[in-house]
């Protein structure tokens, strides 16, 4: 299977890789009153991060091909980092380990997802280097693909942010996330009685 192959494969499932993750967290959570303190700011981020995102990129975010994008969105966390949608799962991710107090999964968490996203990232790099040219490749040589840099790209798209198609796009994210938090707790409550 070539590269681009495993890439378009995790991109379309993408949606449905986190449900084994999900069962294992469920089932050997132990969530503490100081665990949802360490764990909720990550969990904060990350959805914050993802609101930020998609209120510039829409949801097009949300899309199962390619090509479905606005067009190359440079600003808002695009000007700071590659990938703030992946990042910003990532963060999610890692605070609900972190709530739910299984922290071996964590791991699982770092190897998953650098095994899921990698290819995905190179696939959608490959798309835009084709479809956007030296107006891509300049900004991929100025902007870090998963750790954030301080200063802004020089040279911001003109996208605006709407909080309203933020919302409309991470409605099913949220709802997941409040979901999974009180499937943690009811668990642990059920296993008190």
């Amino acid at each position: 299977m070539t590269a681009s192959k495993i890439g378009n494969f995790f991109f379309k499932i993408r949606s449905f890789t986190p449900i084994p993750f999900i069962i294992a967290l469920l089932y050997f959570s132990e969530p503490a009153w100081y665990t949802v303190v360490i764990g909720m700011p990550f969990i904060v981020a990350g959805e914050f991060l993802r609101i930020w995102a998609v209120g510039y990129a829409g949801a097009s975010t949300r899309a199962t091909t390619l090509g479905a994008a606005r067009n190359l969105v440079t600003t808002g966390p695009y000007s700071y980092v590659r990938n703030p949608l992946y990042l910003g799962n990532f963060l999610l991710s890692l605070g609900v380990c972190l709530v739910a107090s299984v922290y071996w999964l964590v791991a699982v968490l770092v190897v998953g997802y650098f095994f899921q996203y990698l290819p995905i990232i190179a696939l959608e790099e490959a798309y835009l280097l084709e479809s956007c040219g030296s107006t891509y490749q300049t900004y991929r040589e100025q902007v870090p693909r998963f750790v954030p840099q301080f200063r802004p790209y020089p040279e911001p798209s003109d996208h605006d942010f709407s909080f309203f198609r933020a919302i409309k796009s991470e409605k099913r994210t949220l709802t997941a996330i409040l979901c999974v938090i009180g499937l943690i707790f009811i668990r642990q409550i059920v296993a008190l009685l």
